[in-house]
């Protein structure tokens, strides 16, 4: 009785925070399709009007397809450089056993303790050592560096495989990146689904690592451009919602048509046998 009495309390909880952002972000799109006018002298009243008017501003005079374009950019390419790289860490700590494979589980492990922020001054400097400042190049090795929790997820998983697998292969004369490439990491698909759709949150969304590396405005993603819009949110009203909406509606589409695969490839991921 008490069990139940929780699973009803959890999901009514739920419910109202679900409600909630719900509520908020189709407030927000509703917003969006006003004018400034509107917005702040009708903040919860009915339009009076419709207007793409917004939009229309911020790719025709600030350019947002700019904004939109290196943040694409960066995402796919920290995404394909951050699979690539934890996948190989993870393949070679869970199917093999060498000495002080403990201890890079552990930096691994401590990796996911201390964020990005503590250690940007040594990054900037790599960074701009390598002459990659004001690049999209830079933004993607440090957004591909976070592989700490792709890494812990993955190990577990090919720990799990059945050794068999691995042995046949070698039977039939398999080489390493033969089995990697073509059996282990296609199994692992929907830990690697899931990890792309939940980094992507973070990636499309990291506001600090652009901050610090970019500073030409062609180059800028879309949450430094939203800020360019809300640091003077009275001017801009109208143009802060349309660009918060665009910025907004990827990622929400993402989740919607793969919430069941982030779902399974956690589980997958994550229970040990």
């Amino acid at each position: 009785m008490f069990q139940s009495e929780r699973q009803y309390i959890s999901r009514v909880i739920l419910f109202f925070y679900c409600s909630l952002t719900v509520f908020v972000l189709g407030y927000l799109m509703w917003n969006s399709f006003r004018t400034k006018q509107d917005v702040l002298t009708n903040t919860l009243g009915w339009p009076k009007e419709w207007s793409i008017q917004a939009y229309i501003n911020i790719f025709k005079t600030d350019n947002f397809q700019l904004n939109i374009f290196s943040s694409v950019v960066i995402l796919i390419g920290s995404l394909i450089l951050l699979v690539l790289l934890s996948s190989m860490v993870a393949y070679g700590l869970g199917m093999y056993t060498f000495r002080f494979k403990k201890g890079i589980q552990f930096y691994f492990l401590m990796g996911m303790m201390f964020p990005m922020q503590l250690g940007i001054v040594p990054i900037f400097l790599i960074i701009k050592n390598m002459g990659l400042m004001n690049s999209v190049w830079g933004v993607m090795l440090v957004m591909a560096a976070g592989i700490s929790t792709p890494v812990l997820l993955l190990t577990n998983f090919f720990a799990n495989l059945p050794r068999s697998l691995y042995e046949s292969a070698k039977i039939d004369g398999a080489g390493e990146w033969t089995i990697f490439w073509r059996i282990m990491l296609p199994l692992a698909s929907p830990i690697v689904v899931s990890i792309c759709i939940v980094t992507s949150v973070g990636i499309w969304n990291n506001f600090f690592v652009p901050l610090v590396l970019l500073q030409n405005d062609d180059v800028k993603t879309i949450p430094l451009a939203i800020m360019k819009y809300t640091s003077n949110i009275m001017m801009n009203m109208d143009s802060a919602l349309a660009s918060s909406v665009l910025a907004t509606i990827p990622i929400l589409i993402a989740f919607f048509f793969f919430s069941k695969r982030v779902i399974e490839g956690v589980a997958a991921g994550g229970v040990k046998e």
